[in-house]
């Protein structure tokens, strides 16, 4: 709250502190024991004991380091009230001291940064701990070591306590809060006083000057001027609320030390009777002034707290205001500049209705006309109401449209398709759709150019690519029987052979020639030697599986290959191919002509695993059975034919 109690002093300047609080409360215990005070109880029961705000005050501003100076100045005070009982001197100012020390120090932990007397908790914190705690435990020493010998008046001792007890409960209420506010930095640079200071200073006046004449010069002991007392704090009330609470708490103090010098000038409305009734009435009125100028000074500056919280906070909203005002404005400015500088049409409009609240000058360009405070409609430029139906479903569902294609026509009726982007806003409680548009008619009409080009060119290619197969059959075709070529019986050969090894299978390699086929080109010509050999084409075709490979090998020699065909089989269905041709008529230009077949045939794996050694094998077996007499069936690495 204040200034650190453990500052790195010197010894010396710590020694200066100390003397300066020991002579300063030598000085007010002095000036306490000279006010007037109860003859009961002498110099024991002070009626405004001020050493006990001043401890109060000196512990809440400087902390614990401010021990020696507050013991030395105590036990200096009790000494000289007591000068024949040191014992009980010493012990009541240690109580004093330790008393002040602890309510402080609690004080000073639990305030905050700012004197306890700005709130109501403060105060009421303030009230027990720093008054009513402190007073209590700092009597507590003097209840235990004082004798009813020391009393001036035998009996029970608790008048004399409750007579201290009050005295020091009037010098904390007094001085304390005085010298808290005028100690504070933070109070010398307030200004927050509703008045002026020539109000300041005619209240400050008018309240000294009739405490004066109330206290001191006039006699106002009888009749009503004893009871304008509460004047005072209705008047110190007044400076609270008006002017600054610090010098509310000053004016209290020098009320209070002019009402009892009045009744120490045995004057003045405080002034009742030399006695006790006196004194105790004037205690009574300061405690109950103290009290209520601590309730009201704090509810007062709670008020202005308020006020001035609130105040700095309509500042900064209204800067704040002003500030984001300033913000729109130029925000608003820079995007319709953005806008009207696009350069692409930007139209505005509300969702609900679709009536036109902006365009940019690229929008009125393309529609050719004026859309800004004209009242036309988004829908009055669609040629589709179903597709403006759509977009508008999509803003309701999804917020925002993209790349979305309309057919759109302008105020001259010209249609063309349209790309537009929409974006769902809101403002002022209501939707806005923004919308971007860019006429794509050129490019449809491109597209559908590239469209046609693509159906021709597809068309072209589809042709080529027959073509292409085309050639391919004709590659690996023979043209003459339209079997496969022997290229093909190259291509295909080593490929089936790797599948069936790899599946375990076998193939069956029959090596087929026509015998005697030279006599028939000799003696019937090669046109009849060409039809029989078709005609051999197509019944070979005809008489294997589809998945069985028949190719012309070269003149009249044909290869069957027969994947997945065991050697017996095989040798079978060659016995029975050459059965079959034997009886086979062949009609060839006219002429009624019969052929026979040599077979070679060959296994994989049995005779080979690779191309060359089957075909080999095969054509050796082929050679065997001319060499035997032909029309037969010869197995590769047999010398005998299959069947006799």
């Amino acid at each position: 709250m204040f200034s650190s109690g453990k500052s790195a002093q010197p010894w010396l300047t710590r020694a200066k502190q100390a003397l300066w609080q020991a002579l300063s409360l030598w000085l007010l215990t002095w000036l306490s024991v000279c006010l007037p005070y109860s003859v009961d109880f002498g110099r024991l029961a002070p009626p405004l004991w001020l050493p006990a705000g001043f401890c109060l005050a000196q512990v809440m501003l400087r902390g614990w380091s401010c021990w020696p100076g507050l013991l030395l100045g105590l036990c200096l005070g009790q000494a000289w009230l007591l000068p024949q009982h040191m014992v009980l001197a010493v012990g009541m100012a240690a109580g004093q001291t330790v008393a002040a020390l602890l309510a402080g120090q609690f004080l000073r932990v639990h305030s905050g940064q700012e004197p306890p007397f700005h709130r109501l908790s403060g105060v009421l914190l303030f009230l027990w701990c720093g008054v009513l705690a402190n007073t209590l435990l700092a009597n507590l020493p003097a209840y235990l070591l004082v004798t009813p010998s020391l009393l001036p008046s035998a009996g029970s001792p608790w008048p004399w306590l409750f007579s201290r007890w009050l005295g020091e409960v009037n010098g904390i209420l007094t001085l304390t809060p005085a010298l808290l506010f005028l100690s504070h930095a933070s109070y010398r640079k307030q200004q927050l006083n509703p008045a002026g200071w020539l109000e300041t200073a005619l209240l400050s006046l008018s309240t000294l000057s009739l405490a004066l004449v109330e206290f001191i010069w006039a006699d106002f002991r009888h009749g009503v001027a004893a009871s304008l007392w509460p004047l005072f704090l209705i008047a110190l009330m007044w400076v609270a609320f008006r002017c600054r609470l610090a010098l509310a708490y000053c004016l209290h103090a020098a009320v209070v030390v002019l009402a009892f010098v009045g009744v120490l000038l045995h004057n003045g409305a405080a002034y009742q009777d030399p006695g006790l009734s006196g004194i105790a009435t004037a205690g009574m009125l300061l405690l109950v002034q103290s009290l209520g100028l601590l309730v009201f000074g704090a509810l007062v500056a709670e008020r202005r707290h308020a006020e001035d919280w609130l105040r700095r906070s309509n500042q900064t909203l209204e800067a704040k205001v002003a500030e984001r005002t300033r913000q729109l404005a130029q925000s608003e400015a820079r995007l319709k500049l953005m806008a009207d500088a696009s350069p692409f049409p930007l139209v505005m409009s509300h969702l609900d209705g679709g009536t036109l609240i902006y365009a940019n000058a690229q929008a009125e360009s393309l529609f050719q006309c004026q859309l800004n405070d004209t009242g036309r409609r988004v829908q009055d430029f669609y040629i589709d109401q179903e597709a403006r139906k759509q977009v508008s479903r999509l803003l309701h569902g999804e917020g925002a449209v993209r790349d979305h294609e309309v057919r759109l026509h302008d105020a001259h009726g010209r249609q063309f398709w349209a790309l537009i982007s929409c974006s769902l806003v809101h403002s002022d409680q209501s939707l806005y759709v923004i919308s971007g548009i860019n006429d794509i008619s050129e490019r449809k009409r491109l597209e559908h150019s590239l469209h046609e080009a693509n159906d021709a060119l597809r068309q072209h290619v589809a042709e080529i690519e027959s073509m292409h197969v085309g050639l391919r059959e004709q590659v690996r075709r023979d043209p003459l029987t339209g079997l496969f070529n022997r290229r093909y019986l190259d291509e295909i050969l080593p490929r089936l052979l790797a599948h069936m090894l790899a599946l375990n299978g076998t193939v069956a390699v029959m090596m087929v020639d026509a015998d005697h086929f030279k006599r028939i080109n000799d003696n019937h010509g090669h046109p009849c030697g060409d039809a029989v050999l078709a005609a051999l084409g197509a019944f070979l075709r005809d008489r294997f599986r589809s998945g069985d490979v028949v190719c012309r090998y070269g003149g009249e020699e044909f290869c069957v290959l027969m994947p997945g065909m065991a050697l017996d089989v095989a040798s079978e269905k060659a016995e029975q191919l050459c059965a079959d041709v034997r009886q086979l008529p062949i009609q060839a230009l006219g002429q009624r002509l019969h052929i026979t077949l040599s077979i070679g045939l060959s296994v994989c794996p049995l005779h080979g695993e690779d191309p060359a050694s089957l075909i080999q094998a095969a054509d050796a077996a082929l050679y065997q059975a001319k060499a035997q007499g032909r029309d037969r069936v010869c197995l590769a690495g047999s010398s005998q034919p299959a069947l006799f």
